[in-house]
């Protein structure tokens, strides 16, 4: 039997929307709890809404960038199974295509290649299945307890908790720009282009008095760099 008939199977694309349906559940069920918690504690609709329009804005920055990366798992590794494993469940297709290849090549293979079989396909399933056991584990056995860490850590000042907090994006968001800022050529370029774009859009709102662009900003930067890098490094590159 041929991998793919298996990765296409029906009941993958079952599974995968019933994991799709517990995820949007979820986020329903989580959004109404925050917008009800807000209002409790005397914040206007008017206020409860904007919030949600930013983070509903700011989200599609970063959702973009996981569908253009989806479609290389859709090619190597099937539709179906792409949609099962980030549908819902993982949630970073980057991190999933790395453990998928490294999965293949660990088997003798390339992934999504001519050699690429059902011995290479057994090896990426155990593998990234694996690979979520820790956090998966971790989200569930500890996640009741994060509210005492951050106790501990802040203590009576709540300044600290914002100090890590913005040391923890900065460090995340800076490791992950030099890491492509090394690798040169249209990296390089959608990098600087798009951290150009989005200091650009947030003068621009100042400077026109309109704060709500600096919502869009994050998603058009990331689009607008990646469109960039694509334009120089070349449509086949």
């Amino acid at each position: 039997m041929d991998w793919r008939q298996i990765a296409n199977g029906s009941w993958i694309w079952v599974c995968g929307a019933v994991l799709a349906a517990i995820a949007l559940y979820q986020c329903t069920y989580f959004a109404f709890l925050a917008v009800k918690l807000l209002r409790r504690y005397g914040l206007e609709k008017r206020e409860v809404m904007g919030m949600l329009r930013g983070a509903a804005i700011t989200s599609i920055g970063p959702v973009m960038v996981e569908l253009f990366v989806m479609i290389a798992l859709v090619v190597a590794l099937s539709p179906g199974f792409a949609w099962q494993r980030e549908g819902a469940a993982v949630g970073s297709v980057i991190t999933e295509l790395m453990q998928a290849n490294n999965a293949a090549v660990g088997a003798g293979q390339e992934l999504g290649g001519q050699n690429f079989d059902m011995t290479g396909f057994a090896n990426v399933i155990f593998v990234v299945n694996v690979s979520c056991i820790g956090w998966m584990l971790f989200a569930g056995l500890f996640t009741r307890y994060l509210g005492r860490v951050r106790q501990m850590i802040a203590g009576s000042d709540d300044r600290w908790l914002v100090v890590l907090s913005i040391c923890a994006t900065l460090g995340i968001f800076g490791f992950w720009a030099s890491t492509n800022l090394a690798k040169g050529g249209g990296a390089l370029v959608a990098v600087v282009a798009g951290g150009g774009l989005a200091a650009f859009l947030f003068t621009l709102a100042d400077r026109i008095g309109k704060p709500r662009l600096k919502e869009w900003a994050l998603g058009l930067a990331m689009f607008g760099g990646m469109f960039i890098g694509k334009l120089f490094a070349g449509w086949g590159g």
